[in-house]
């Protein structure tokens, strides 16, 4: 289970964000609201890129607060930007396992698994927009971090690509029972996906 725990944050100026819930593992929460209410901060805080100054973060009971971003079991999906253009596809996800040593029938599952099987040696030019966050999902399956952040990550998707995309979310968050949260502006993402909403406000 992610525990935020009573986590506060201060911009310059004195603008205070404050979180506290939990989420268990295999669970995905949607967190909506307005531009500047503290959605994208939030996912930050979390891993790790930036510091709160009250509350705690733990996972199954072990607090991460200090950890450094790279120690920490998180794995951020962003909006853009999730893969490197002169890699192949195949390459853009063992080129961010940590050095870990990953068969390629482990890897070519996982992009069957997500229904991408195929385009492992393509660029990422060379593939849709909804493909590349497949790849982008299929290196957080194998990164094995059990907190997954999606910041914005399908929201510049079609409607159809992007259920596939959450319908390949859930798969990745019941079979690994990884706790999800992802930033989203509309609100047919989380009643697609029947999750939990923390919606905040200024």
């Amino acid at each position: 289970m992610l525990e935020v725990d009573r986590l506060s944050f201060e911009r310059p100026g004195g603008l205070a964000f404050h979180y506290d819930f939990t989420l268990a593992a295999g669970e995905i929460l949607a967190v909506q609201g307005p531009s500047g209410v503290g959605k994208t901060t939030l996912l930050d805080l979390i891993a790790g890129f930036e510091s709160h100054l009250t509350g705690r973060l733990a996972w199954d009971g072990i607090e991460f607060s200090t950890l450094p971003p790279w120690e920490r079991p998180v794995t951020t999906v962003f909006q853009s930007d999730n893969l490197f253009a002169h890699l192949s596809c195949r390459e853009n996800v063992t080129i961010a396992l940590d050095g870990a040593t990953i068969a390629a029938t482990e890897v070519d599952g996982a992009f069957a698994r997500l229904d991408i099987d195929g385009l492992q040696a393509r660029l990422p030019e060379e593939i849709s927009g909804g493909q590349q966050q497949r790849v982008a999902l299929v290196r957080a399956l194998l990164r094995d971090r059990p907190i997954l952040l999606l910041d914005e990550s399908f929201s510049a998707l079609d409607w159809p690509t992007r259920r596939g995309c959450f319908d390949a979310l859930q798969e990745i968050a019941t079979t690994r029972r990884m706790a999800v949260i992802f930033v989203s502006h509309d609100e047919r993402d989380a009643a697609y996906l029947e999750c939990d909403v923390l919606k905040l406000d200024r």
